[in-house]
């Protein structure tokens, strides 16, 4: 069984759909999402809903396009002096708030990598300045030099 009904995907896209509409973007949508039904019990729930929108969305855009199995991919088209270029290379087979939906999908966003400080890094050739009646500091190698000249509201580089 697909991850959106018919019934679900009238309420999100206010589009009546088929069945069959349906059943073909579920597969489109684990083609793009990289992910079958069999593996609903391994899915938050997060997960799931977003799966299931990308399905809804994709099942009123298949109702729109009925073409979409046998039209010809292109690049940039120009006709009658107006040129279009798609927005991503699927653009032509996957609608956008399907793409939208499938793109927040935890495994599909991107991961920031934590990485340690090494010990050996100091802070030798930086220098910071503050603006205004702050000290100036500047550190050369290991030492740090306080410049408490009342003059530190312009701004000096060693």
């Amino acid at each position: 069984m697909a991850w959106a009904t018919v019934g679900e995907t009238l309420t999100y896209t206010k589009i009546t759909v088929e069945e069959a509409d349906v059943e073909a973007a579920q597969f489109m949508v684990e083609i793009f999402a990289d992910v079958t039904e069999d593996a609903d019990a391994n899915i938050s729930t997060k997960n799931l809903r977003l799966l299931k929108m990308a399905v809804a969305y994709q099942a009123a855009w298949i109702s729109d396009h009925p073409d979409i199995f046998t039209h010809v991919d292109v690049s940039t088209m120009l006709q009658d002096g107006i040129q279009f270029t798609n927005a991503h290379a699927n653009a032509g087979v996957l609608a956008p708030m399907a793409k939208r939906a499938i793109d927040r999908l935890s495994w599909k966003r991107n991961r920031s990598i934590k990485v340690k400080r090494s010990k050996r890094s100091t802070t030798r050739g930086l220098r910071t300045y503050e603006y205004g009646s702050y000290d100036q500091v500047s550190f050369d190698g290991n030492t740090a030099h306080q410049d408490t000249d009342t003059d530190s509201g312009a701004w000096e580089d060693e």
